[in-house]
């Protein structure tokens, strides 16, 4: 997030923002409170927007945290030009350590079956203690490493990686179950990338000032880090506040539950047909019971859900491919 290292020189020494840089960050810092609070508002039930499983959504957060690595690995690349500085390489992986560790803890108490272990700040760690021995290959070299860990972990995964312990690397057979992870594998990819582009940036007047309508945007770029750990808190609750008072909508609860239990279906290896008819019939064997009429589930419903969950398991007539066993992509 926050970069110590996209700085250009005075001449009297001190270290200077690239405006570009900052304005850019400020963009994506935009768009993902955007895509944040979307998902808050679909977690505490009062949107139907299906954040976690349609496929423009999930498009959109990638998008945004590739742009964040990619503008990571270009803010390397430019700081690099004028020599490593070992005192603000050091700072910033311990700024980015001790962020990594604040989102882990802060949502393992909120969501202690899907906290965040590694996710985009984790991501940004590694691929920095990555990046003094990925500036050294050539840009060929670098572009081949890139697609490469692009590919990787659509042709080959195992077992042998399943849980935390391996969760890092992406090429889980069965992914851990949370709510973000930014694998190594492929995520390395446009953070390689950067440093690609970075290398071809010097000289191509970045150190420009933005245009005066977007000023806004370099300010809020040069203080992301602190963006990025308090936004989601103030989003969160705030959408939480809303939902005590904005009355329940059934309909956005049923289609929160399919979009949830489709999530957890393809965790397992189910492929996106499979979950829908799956989810899709467990929700319609509960329609009528006025589950839907209450915001985030009542345990007075779940022997019925338990029993239309058994009873959309059974495979139709002719139908062999039964519940998910594995992987399948």
């Amino acid at each position: 997030m926050d970069d110590s290292l996209p700085q250009t020189e005075h001449a009297e020494g001190r270290p200077r923002r690239l405006p570009l840089i900052d304005a850019v960050r400020g963009v994506l810092l935009v768009a993902m409170a955007s895509y944040h609070f979307s998902w808050d508002l679909a977690n505490v039930r009062l949107v139907s927007w299906g954040v976690a499983v349609d496929p423009l959504w999930r498009a959109y957060a990638a998008a945004i945290a590739g742009g964040f690595l990619l503008l990571s690995g270009v803010s390397f690349r430019l700081a690099e030009r004028g020599g490593f500085d070992p005192v603000r390489y050091g700072i910033r992986l311990l700024r980015l350590a001790l962020a990594a560790v604040a989102v882990s803890i802060a949502t393992y108490l909120v969501f202690p079956d899907a906290w965040v272990f590694f996710g985009i700040l984790h991501m940004m760690l590694l691929a920095s203690l990555l990046a003094p021995l990925l500036v050294r290959l050539p840009d060929v070299l670098l572009i081949l490493v890139a697609a490469a860990a692009l590919v990787l972990p659509h042709v080959w995964w195992s077992p042998v990686f399943d849980g935390i312990g391996w969760g890092f690397l992406g090429l889980a057979e069965t992914p851990p179950v949370t709510n973000d992870l930014v694998p190594l594998f492929p995520w390395i990819a446009p953070y390689i990338l950067g440093l690609v582009i970075g290398g071809h940036l010097v000289g191509w007047g970045a150190e420009r000032p933005a245009p005066h309508g977007a000023r806004w945007l370099v300010g809020l770029g040069r203080y992301s880090l602190v963006f990025y750990l308090a936004h989601q808190p103030l989003l969160y609750g705030l959408a939480v506040g809303l939902a005590m008072v904005i009355p329940v909508n059934p309909s956005a609860q049923r289609a929160n539950f399919v979009g949830d239990c489709r999530v957890e279906y393809e965790r397992y290896g189910a492929t996106p047909e499979m979950s829908e008819r799956f989810c899709g019939c467990v929700a319609t064997s509960v329609d009528d019971t006025g589950i839907w009429a209450s915001r985030g589930g009542d345990p007075a419903f779940e022997p019925l859900l338990a029993t239309a969950v058994q009873a959309c398991q059974v495979p139709p007539p002719g139908d062999l491919s039964g519940p998910p066993m594995g992987r399948d992509d």
